[in-house]
């Protein structure tokens, strides 16, 4: 889908289930920018909206990592063996792009391909407010936005003022993943101090225009839900709660199937118990 001239939206499957995505986004600049790249096998999504724009393959010159989870560097490798780019990523979360777990690298199921490639070596250590020229007046600026992962990013790309949100900002609906609630917080209210946002290009939900500014407040309430969910489900328990254990309590309590994504659920539950002033930071404007 193009959403500008110089930037196309590519909805690659997240796993077998219908309805479930993750959102990969093709910068046309000069050369060709990747963000994010799904699941491995996603690659061949990618390789085709180049093609039908008339460019080349050889053109990839950089890809951009708003995070380490597999359906995000999925298919990093297999482009970066094809062509040679460098891949770029935060210094927080650029190890584990370089060391990729074991069983991510095993099929989940018979006759269905591991989720991530394989390891690849981040060429580009991206720091807050560092800047990429990407040639025909594009310039993106990393924007430091941890929460979602110690190192993950969102991408300002000023000429078009579009912001590439990777998973910081969470949707309301889908299990909520992140290991700092109270950095998230600060992270969403960051961005919501940008002003004048054209495109809200998110991971899984569609991209748009200053829905962006919703999306925010909808995120930072759904955050307040979780922990309305995650202290309720703690007060039924007279020892010291296991996060593991409240995980199908607060899904319940959120409206989410009980299976949804339980070790990360059991993560953002422990995020929760264990954040410091995060009712304080919640009201905070």
């Amino acid at each position: 889908m193009e959403i500008t001239p110089h930037i196309h939206a590519i909805e690659t499957p997240l796993g077998p289930a219908p309805g479930r995505f993750v959102n990969v986004y093709l910068v046309y600049g000069n050369g060709i920018t990747v963000i994010d790249t799904g699941f491995n096998g996603s690659e061949k999504l990618i390789y085709e909206d180049i093609r039908s724009s008339g460019r080349e393959l050889s053109e990839i010159e950089l890809i951009i990592l708003t995070h380490s989870h597999p359906d995000h560097i999925g298919a990093a490798k297999a482009i970066r063996d094809l062509t040679g780019c460098r891949v770029a990523a935060h210094p927080l979360d650029a190890p584990a792009i370089e060391n990729i777990s074991h069983m991510l690298l095993k099929s989940p199921a018979p006759g269905v391909p591991p989720m991530v490639g394989g390891p690849v070596p981040v060429g580009r250590l991206l720091q807050d407010k560092d800047t990429i020229s990407l040639g025909k007046g594009l310039t993106v600026e990393v924007l430091h936005t941890p929460g979602h992962s110690p190192g993950s990013i969102s991408l300002l790309l000023r000429e078009e003022m579009a912001l590439f949100t990777g998973d910081t900002v969470q949707v309301p609906g889908r299990a909520p993943i992140y290991t700092d609630p109270v950095a998230l917080v600060r992270s969403i209210r960051r961005l919501e101090k940008i002003q004048g946002l054209m495109h809200y290009l998110p991971s899984h939900d569609l991209p748009g225009g200053e829905v962006a500014y919703w999306r925010f407040e909808d995120c930072i309430n759904y955050i307040r839900r979780v922990h309305a969910a995650v202290r309720k489900a703690a007060s039924e328990y007279p020892e010291t709660p296991d996060p593991q254990a409240l995980a199908g309590w607060v899904l319940a309590e959120l409206g989410l199937p009980p299976a949804a994504a339980l070790p990360f659920i059991a993560r953002t539950i422990h995020a929760d118990l264990t954040a410091d002033r995060l009712e304080e930071v919640l009201e905070e404007e």
